[in-house]
Order: structure tokens, then C-alpha cells, then sequence
């Protein structure tokens, strides 16, 4: 009933606004102003690897989320099973080590620290800008890895358009979505809505033995992995004039899903079922005020996260986050120009296994940012930043930037980059307050990173594009692991009461080093238009010191391909597009022993679009995708099956 329900309200929803078209005589879209903006993430960064999406590898990914779409589009690594839970690996970082921000939220749990980007669809967001290596400087803790910005553009409709899309797939996958955007040029409200759903009832060979015939390996089909997610983004914006805006925009999520069971389990123990459910209420507004040479801007959000596990609600996993920011920005004058703010965030966690005299914890960060343009050629940056944290101490961290144009031809420049950064991360309400094994006396993990860069940019005629190569350089001390071991538990009097079985500690330090090739064209070929890109990194990530006993000091870390790399390449013909992408993994290791290893994989994908516009103000786009052509069998964490060949239908329709 809940599904029907939803799907008749997203449909109800985009057909009772399409019925307001004869109300309007015009639209009139012009792009002026963005709440999160991918040159103003760059502008206080010159040396610093930010990347976005381009339109149409962004279009392709619509109906799924963030981890489709990030691991076929850049060279970043993704610990997942068959959908239900993804975590994100940047430059070999933990997945702790990536903030991922909407506005001014980090939408990381506080209690684990990482976010599950499976549960980030791309349906409700306009762009993404990804920042590579530590980025503590501008985003605050738990940015040692890189930064990952949600992006949503005030388009200020004049008039009523509407987007609805429709998606089926294999294993019972289905996606429903509608966009209405309404407004008048200065106020404009945009509703997205989206359902997805999936049963994950793939076939798969299960590596275990048949005893009737003693051969390894029965075919199985997964049990118990089904998905089922619902969200909603609200925005309400008005413009006062070009250089003044208010925005408001409210994102409510409910992810369900079924934890997908060992391979083993789901042989053996087929029945075995374990839901999980996220719900998530996060709101943020600004007040923008560029009219004068000194800009401000002040915003505040609340954020409600809270977790269950089999409907056990008495087992609570919440936190109430209420955060408030301020920066003014002066331009000081053309080519100079700095930025100072502060950020103040109190954080509320109810869990039932913390401590009752943990009631709040105060956050406050004050940073400034410094531009200087010293010629057309040579551009320099300067951020710093210090937090304050209750009870705890949160190291300063600056980060400088420089980039310099070494070669201007009339068809080509070369730039060079070069940054260096200290990061660090808060360790999360788990790793110091969890009863048993949290532990208050954990200092911050701490970050050093350096970084290199190039790019070289062509355009002759038909025939466009960019070479991009970074090598890159990071430590992190006093990486913070639950350790299993036999730590005493001692009572307010000094009696000891017991051991703990799993204890958070600072464990070890970790090394990262590695190189980022990119490239990215615009060409023609038999007179068709082509887009092509291709990206590989090498990233060798160790550690170096661990207190822990283990056979993997100096070798490869657990969920950190050596090498990978994918590709992509579209074209048009008529009122077609073809799309083909690919991606490689390398090898991997699981644990700290060398067994257990994933082996390396390669996964192709085929993508056909057919646009048909009915009138000025109708067009419909249907799009067909297929999956793992090659039908590879893989993993991508240890002993979780994979799906093989499938595929994706989808219909959009697009009111004007």
C-alpha cells in the first residue's frame, strides 16, 4: 500500500501541475545566481583538484545515486554490495576521511562518521563538485580525503515547467520522480520528489561446495536485499534584486533497506532477514547580500538523523543538530579579495548506549580565505581555519594554494597547481562515547598533503579538450580503528570491574601517495559530435605504524585498489545519443591478512537516448541502459554477491 500510495502521489503531484500550463503565457529561465556554486568552491582553492560532472554523464545518472554515478565518472573507489550500503574511498582515505555537504551541512553521521552514498540520490540535486585531498581548511573536520558538494541551481522560473520520470529495471527495480519549478523571475518554488524501490533478486554462483558432486560453486539467487527509499527537496527562493537572495530549502529522506546477507548466509540460512531504516530531516537557508564591495552572507540549518535496526525502536540512534553561519567577503580590489566567517554548530545525541550526562556538544569554527591574482598568470590562495570543540582540542589548519599559467599559445595554455594542506577529524560520538569501548581520550586524526598539478587545455575548430595530471601526497597520524583486545574497565572508585572486548584507540599512521591522469574531449568523427573521457589513478596507500599486531604493515590498505581507471565516450545522430562507459578495479585486499583477496574487474556499460519533442512545450526523452555487458562476476566487498547483465528503462517528460 505505501508504494502504491507514494507513486500515485508523485504522479498526482507532476499531472495536477501540468494543468496550470494554459495559466501561463511564458517561461523564461536565465541562470543567475547558484546555492552551491562549483567556481566560487575554486575561487579561495587555486591550487586545489576540484571536479564536476559534466551535464551529460550527470543526466545519465538521474535515476540512481551518488556511488553509480562517482565510480563510472572519476577514479574513486567504493567498498558496496548489491545497493543497499556504499562507502566512499577518496585517494585511499577511510570512508570517515570525505565529507559530503549540502549548503553548509555535512550530512556524515555523527555516531559512525561516514555517510552511506547509496542513499544519495542524484534525481533530487542539480551538479556535483568533488574536491580531491584534504580540504579541513575550507570544510571542517573529517575532510582529510576530499569534499563532495551537492549542488542545486536558482534557476528563477518565470512561469510553471515540470519534470516527471519513470524508470524499470532488472530485479524489480523502479524508479518514480517528478520537478515542478514555479515562479514569477523574483520568487520561485521547486518541489522533487522521487521513489525508488528494487528487490534484488538476482541469480549468482555461490562459491560454495555441492556435496552431491563435490564441485565449488551452486547457482543461487539473493534473498532478503530489498531496497525501498522516498525523499523530498523543497526550495523556496526569492531575489530581491540581481545581487540579494534569500533561499530556503528543506530535504526529508526515509531509506529503507534489507542488510544484504554473506553469500554464505543466504544459502544456508535463507529466512534470515535484517531491516534498516534512515530518516533524515535537514534544512538550511541563506541570506545572500552582494550589492556592495563587502559581501555577506548568513545562513542556518537543523539537522535530525535517526537510525533503526529491525524496528527496535527502544535501541535509539539520534542526533538534532542546530547549526548557524556568518562570513562577510570584501573585494578589496580587482585581483584581491578575502573572506572571513564563523561557523557554530550544537549537536544534541540521544543513543542508548552513551552516557546520560552527555547532553550537547558546542562546535565553533572561525576561518578566513585570502585571493590574490598577482598577474593574468600567476593566482595564489591562503585558508585557514580553528575550531573549538566541548572538552576536546581541534588542531589549526591552513592550507596555501598556487597556480600558475606556464604556457599561453593561441590554441593551447598549460597551467600548473601545486597545494599543500593540514587536515584533521573530530573522532565521532561512537568512537568516544559508545559504552562499552568509547573512548573521551582520543585526540583528533590529523592530516598532511601535498599536491602537484597540470592541465593542459586545447581547442582548434571542432576539436576541444583537457589532459589533467596530479601526483599527490598525504600522511595521516593517529588514524583511530576499534581495537580487540583485553583494555581494563575501571569504576569511579578505581575498582576494576571487567574488560572490553572492542576498545576505539588512535592506532596507526597511514601513508598515501599516488598519481590522477584525466582527460577530457570534444571532437567530431564521420561528421558525428563526440564526447570522450578517460581517467586512471595509481594510489598506494600503507600503514606505516600500527599498536595493533598485524602482518599488513607496508602493504596495500584493505578496500584500496592500486591501480583503476574508467572511461566514457557519447555521441548523437538525429535524435539519438550513444553512450558507452567502462571501469577497472584492481585487486584488493578484505583484512589484514594476505588471503581473502577480491580479485581485480572490469565492468562495461551501454546506454542508447531518444528525444522526441511533441510542441515548444512538451518533450519526451526515453532512455535505455544496460549494465555489465559482459555479464562479469565480481565483488566489490568481500563475500556479498553482485549482480550480473541488467538492465534500465526510463521515460522522462518535460513541460515547458
Amino acid at each position: 500500500m505505501r508504494r502504491i500510495f507514494v507513486i500515485g502521489i508523485l504522479l498526482l503531484a507532476g499531472v495536477s501541475q501540468s494543468l496550470a500550463q494554459d495559466f501561463f503565457t511564458s517561461l523564461d529561465t536565465v541562470h543567475i545566481e547558484e546555492v552551491v556554486s562549483y567556481g566560487t568552491l575554486k575561487k579561495y582553492q587555486s591550487g586545489a583538484k576540484i571536479e564536476k560532472i559534466s551535464e551529460t554523464q550527470f543526466e545519465l545518472g538521474q535515476d540512481g545515486n551518488l556511488q553509480r554515478l562517482l565510480s563510472r565518472t572519476l577514479p574513486i573507489s567504493f567498498k558496496t554490495d548489491a545497493g543497499g550500503l556504499s562507502t566512499i574511498r577518496v585517494r585511499g582515505t577511510s570512508p570517515d576521511h570525505t565529507s559530503i555537504n549540502f549548503g553548509g551541512i555535512n550530512i556524515n553521521s555523527l555516531t559512525l562518521g561516514h555517510s552511506n552514498v547509496s542513499n544519495v540520490p542524484m534525481f533530487l540535486f542539480d551538479e556535483i563538485g568533488v574536491q580531491f585531498g584534504s580540504s579541513s581548511s575550507v570544510n571542517g573536520s573529517g575532510s582529510i580525503g576530499g569534499a563532495i558538494h551537492l549542488g542545486l541551481k536558482n534557476l528563477w522560473t518565470k512561469g510553471f515547467k515540470a519534470e516527471m520520470r519513470i524508470a524499470n529495471g532488472s530485479y524489480g527495480e523502479q524508479f518514480y520522480g517528478t520537478k515542478l519549478f514555479f515562479g514569477n523571475g523574483k520568487f520561485e518554488s521547486v518541489t522533487r520528489a522521487y521513489y525508488y524501490t528494487k528487490e534484488n533478486n538476482f541469480k549468482f554462483i555461490n562459491p560454495i561446495k555441492d556435496f552431491e558432486t563435490q564441485k565449488i560453486g551452486i547457482e543461487d539467487t539473493q534473498r532478503n536485499a530489498d531496497i525501498e527509499n522516498i525523499g523530498i527537496l523543497q526550495e523556496f527562493n526569492y531575489k530581491f534584486n540581481e545581487n540579494e537572495f534569500l533561499t530556503f530549502n528543506v530535504w526529508l529522506e526515509d531509506n529503507w533497506h534489507l542488510i544484504q546477507q554473506k553469500m554464505q548466509t543466504n544459502y544456508y540460512n535463507p529466512d534470515k532477514r535484517e531491516e534498516y531504516d534512515d530518516k533524515h530531516i535537514r534544512i538550511w537557508s541563506s541570506y545572500k547580500n552582494r550589492k556592495n564591495p563587502l559581501k555577506y552572507e548568513i545562513s542556518g540549518g537543523y539537522v535530525f538523523d535517526n537510525g533503526t535496526h529491525n524496528n527496535n525502536d527502544a535501541d535509539t540512534i539520534q542526533t538534532n543538530r542546530v547549526i548557524a553561519e556568518a562570513f562577510i567577503e570584501h573585494d578589496i580590489k580587482s585581483g584581491i579579495s578575502y573572506k572571513v566567517g564563523a561557523k557554530a554548530t550544537r549537536i544534541r545525541p540521544t543513543v542508548y548506549t552513551y552516557s546520560r550526562s552527555l547532553d550537547h556538544e558546542d562546535r565553533i569554527d572561525f576561518y578566513a580565505s585570502y585571493f590574490h591574482r598577482f598577474s593574468s598568470r600567476f593566482t595564489t590562495t591562503l585558508n585557514l581555519r580553528q575550531g573549538f570543540v566541548t572538552d576536546f582540542d581541534v588542531p589549526f589548519t591552513p592550507s596555501l594554494g598556487l597556480k600558475y599559467m606556464i604556457l599561453s599559445k593561441e590554441k593551447s595554455i598549460l597551467n600548473l597547481t601545486a597545494n599543500i594542506a593540514k587536515s584533521y577529524r573530530v573522532p565521532t560520538f561512537n568512537d568516544r562515547f559508545w559504552i562499552p569501548g568509547g573512548n573521551p581520550d582520543l585526540i583528533p586524526e590529523k592530516g598532511m598533503n601535498y599536491e602537484l598539478g597540470t592541465k593542459w587545455s586545447y581547442c582548434d575548430g571542432e576539436t576541444s579538450g583537457n589532459i589533467k595530471i596530479n601526483a599527490f601526497f598525504m600522511n595521516v597520524d593517529h588514524w583511530i580503528l576499534w581495537r580487540k583486545g583485553s583494555k581494563q574497565i575501571v569504576d569511579d572508585s578505581g575498582n576494576i570491574i571487567g574488560n572490553y572486548e572492542w576498545y576505539a584507540e588512535n592506532v596507526q599512521n597511514v601513508e598515501s601517495k599516488g598519481i590522477e591522469v584525466m582527460t577530457d574531449w570534444r571532437y567530431k568523427l564521420f561528421g558525428l559530435p563526440f564526447i570522450s573521457g578517460a581517467n586512471y589513478t595509481y594510489t598506494s596507500t600503507k600503514r606505516m605504524e600500527s599498536l595493533n599486531e598485524t602482518n599488513a604493515l607496508n602493504r596495500q590498505l584493505e578496500y584500496v585498489p592500486l591501480h583503476s581507471g574508467n572511461f566514457f565516450s557519447a555521441t548523437s545522430y538525429k535524435k539519438f545519443d550513444f553512450i558507452i562507459d567502462g571501469s577497472y578495479t584492481d585487486k584488493q585486499f578484505t583484512d589484514e591478512e594476505d588471503k581473502n583477496i577480491l580479485d581485480s574487474f572490469f565492468l562495461l556499460n551501454l546506454a542508447v537516448t531518444y528525444k522526441l519533442s511533441i510542441n515548444k512545450k512538451n518533450d519526451i526523452k526515453i532512455n535505455g541502459m544496460v549494465n555489465n555487458v559482459l555479464d562479469t562476476d565480481y565483488q566489490a566487498n568481500w563475500e556479498y554477491a553482485m549482480p550480473g547483465i541488467n538492465y534500465r528503462l526510463s521515460l522522462t517528460y518535460n513541460l515547458k
